[in-house]
């Protein structure tokens, strides 16, 4: 994560990548860069908390997976990880409000065509299994995306591009991620 100052919003920004998530009460903005990649964006209305991750993989409830990984590159952990820390700082879970972001097909690789339709799909399953409603998303196509959620109303600005320097430099990313995440477990 690292720290940048929007001065459209005249915010602190929090930047994500991905496996990590952020939490907040706090009158900043937290952000990504999506490629294959989901976010869940999560909010309380009424404790003025939100929440967002970045996971790359879906994860399979086993105990590699979920009970050993300790880490937000598995959507499972990390959908998990966001609504504990929000708890954590104060959240109702009864208020929970979710937007739901990312699985562009942006990386031309066969292994991973199946990659963002699974995450979105544990995306939505988790919302649903959860009962927490899912007021937006905007998932798939060819698009990366750009989020900045403004932690105290919950809203996500979205910005999509099919440019291929933010391509590229999304599928860098993805990438190195995806090799760290395998090399070290």
């Amino acid at each position: 994560m690292y720290i940048r100052h929007s001065s459209k919003f005249n915010k602190e920004t929090k930047i994500i990548n991905p496996g990590e998530f952020y939490v907040s009460d706090k009158d900043e903005l937290i952000g990504t860069l999506l490629g294959s990649c989901i976010s869940v964006c999560l909010h309380d209305p009424v404790n003025k908390i939100s929440g967002m991750n970045h996971f790359m993989l879906p994860g399979k409830i086993s105990s590699s997976d979920i009970f050993q990984d300790k880490s937000a590159r598995y959507g499972i952990t990390a959908i998990n990880q966001l609504m504990s820390a929000m708890i954590n700082i104060g959240a109702g879970r009864k208020n929970f409000t979710a937007k739901i972001f990312g699985g562009g097909h942006v990386l031309d690789t066969n292994n991973n065509i199946t990659i963002p339709s699974e995450n979105t799909r544990l995306a939505m399953v988790m919302m649903e299994f959860e009962d927490i409603h899912i007021e937006k998303s905007d998932v798939g196509d060819i698009y990366t995306r750009k989020l900045l959620m403004d932690v105290m109303t919950g809203k996500v600005y979205l910005k999509k591009t099919t440019r291929q320097e933010v391509l590229e430099s999304i599928v860098q990313k993805e990438t190195e991620f995806a090799k760290r995440s395998f090399a070290g477990g």
